[in-house]
């Protein structure tokens, strides 16, 4: 009996023929190389992906410089109101409706056009229906 085991050498040495046809080959191997492609291609970290989160890399990119531009715009913002009196009397007359003493504030509330029967409906002045 002859051993399997080699002259000297520590590994196994099975030999053996697998006759395997060339269509069969050509099969396997076209298999095997559209695998590895999907792989490449839609795997973890493929082109996909790749392609996806660079399109994500420049949106988000716009979006901090959209938001450095406004947080540019809101720091001017508070710099003015800290030191601008114009400004903060400015803000309080507009935002709060403050005034000062001996001011008379005149609104000016225009009327609706005319309705279709050609009477002007009833404004914000005129609530009993009356015209003054």
């Amino acid at each position: 009996m002859k051993s399997l085991w080699g002259q000297g050498t520590r590994y196994l040495r099975v030999r053996r023929a697998i006759d395997v046809s060339p269509g069969l080959a050509r099969a396997l191997l076209i298999g095997v190389l559209v695998l590895i492609g999907l792989i490449f291609v839609a795997g973890d970290v493929g082109l996909w992906k790749l392609w996806v989160a660079q399109r994500q890399m420049k949106s988000l990119g716009a979006k901090i410089a959209e938001l450095e531009s406004k947080n540019a715009l809101l720091s001017a913002e508070i710099k003015r109101l800290k030191s601008d009196p114009f400004t903060i009397e400015k803000v309080a007359r507009e935002k709060y409706g403050y005034l000062k003493p001996g001011e008379t504030v005149y609104r000016i509330v225009t009327l609706p056009e005319k309705s279709e029967k050609g009477t002007i409906a009833p404004g914000a002045i005129d609530r009993e229906g009356t015209k003054p």
